[in-house]
């Protein structure tokens, strides 16, 4: 039988967890200890009310200016260049973000995957909106995150239980660059 998201889901009680109250130095510690994903979870009144990843807490060191694409009548370009006024302020811009309380910088937890959804459509999601893990739910409780480690191992799984072992060839590019030939491996 073919498995479902729900089978191999990261639990939720693996992820790390803040109060609503708590502030980004808060956060950032909680992400340091993680032991999977680089998520921390904003929890108020015993429920998740939010989420914050490494984007959140880089974005939070963003200028308040420019947090849209355009500000005042100026458009901001991809290529943005750093502005003189702002060279040499990464320790301020720290300092701030710290103090900022999590509930600034949180995302919803949006609700896009069931524990029964496939893991194709897991993969779909992560691949065409970009977020990694996503979350997983029961009903109206938040029960674990998928992300493509977790479909990845069960690819592997799938692959390795299909018999015939590898025929590739593995090429290792640190001996290439050492010995200036290739070794190459069958299987």
């Amino acid at each position: 039988m073919e498995k479902r998201v729900g089978d191999v889901m990261v639990p939720i009680m693996e992820f790390a967890t803040v109060a609503g109250e708590a502030t980004a130095k808060d956060a950032v510690a909680a992400l340091k200890t993680g032991r999977g994903y680089p998520v921390v979870l904003v929890l108020e009144n015993g429920k998740v009310a939010g989420m914050i990843g490494l984007k959140e807490i880089l974005r939070g060191l963003d200028p308040v200016m420019f947090k849209k694409d355009t500000y005042g009548g100026w458009t901001i370009s991809p290529d943005w260049k750093e502005p003189v006024l702002f060279t040499g302020h990464f320790q301020e811009r720290c300092a701030a973000l710290a103090e900022r309380p999590v509930k600034e910088i949180m995302v919803p937890v949006p609700r896009r995957l069931k524990a029964q959804d496939s893991i194709v459509k897991a993969a779909h999601i992560i691949l065409s909106i970009g977020q990694e893990p996503v979350p997983v739910w029961e009903e109206d409780r938040l029960v674990g995150m998928v992300g493509m480690k977790e479909i990845f191992a069960e690819m592997v799984r799938e692959l390795d239980s299909g018999g015939g072992g590898s025929r590739g060839k593995v090429i290792f590019a640190d001996q290439y660059r050492r010995k200036a030939r290739v070794t190459t491996t069958t299987g």
